[in-house]
């Protein structure tokens, strides 16, 4: 049934809709990648820490896989500060990723609003005085494809964003209870 209408309305026809899907088909695909990329290193993230908060909450010593191990290693230090600087520098790794997947979120609605645009003009323009609703929806259905396909690469950049930011919140809160654990020692 699919092929049918597309070769009797010739649907995808304008490059500019081409172009927008296209982009927009590369959108998800980023999308995706950094989702799944990120997902399972911050799982295995925040498996390391709460091993290690674990540990020091049992009274032992804070785990070797622990970044904050490594931050006081180098600086033979376990000072307040320091941990706060070493739980700065795991914010600003942990936060990979989600500055892409907002903008995707918050653009791609926009590409697709922009190719249906565009290609809406484009119609307008080739129809002169022949207007008719056969004429006329072929052409706006076209259009529409771009939004429809902007809106479907939205949904799930900002869905995944929201899981990895609650993620990151986890990692982020781990690594604090660790420094306080760590600092009350002393």
């Amino acid at each position: 049934m699919l092929p049918e209408i597309l070769s009797k309305y010739q649907y995808l026809a304008n490059p500019i809709t081409l172009t927008v899907i296209g982009w927009l088909a590369l959108y998800l695909f980023l999308v995706f990648f950094v989702f799944f990329y990120r997902l399972f290193s911050l799982n295995a993230w925040i498996k390391k820490e709460n091993n290690s908060l674990n540990a020091l909450i049992m009274g032992g010593n804070i785990s070797s896989d622990s970044s904050l191990n490594s931050c006081i290693e180098r600086s033979n230090s376990k000072k307040f500060h320091i941990l706060n600087a070493c739980i700065e520098a795991s914010i600003k790794e942990g936060k990979k990723g989600l500055a892409f997947l907002a903008i995707v979120s918050s653009t791609a609605p926009f590409i697709g609003l922009f190719g249906t645009v565009v290609s809406i003009l484009v119609a307008f323009g080739h129809m002169g005085n022949n207007t008719s609703l056969s004429l006329v929806a072929p052409a706006i259905s076209e259009a529409l494809i771009a939004t429809a396909v902007g809106i479907l690469v939205a949904i799930p950049a900002y869905s995944f964003h929201q899981i990895l930011a609650n993620k990151f919140e986890d990692l982020i809160s781990t690594l604090k209870m660790q420094r306080d654990l760590i600092t009350t020692d002393d």
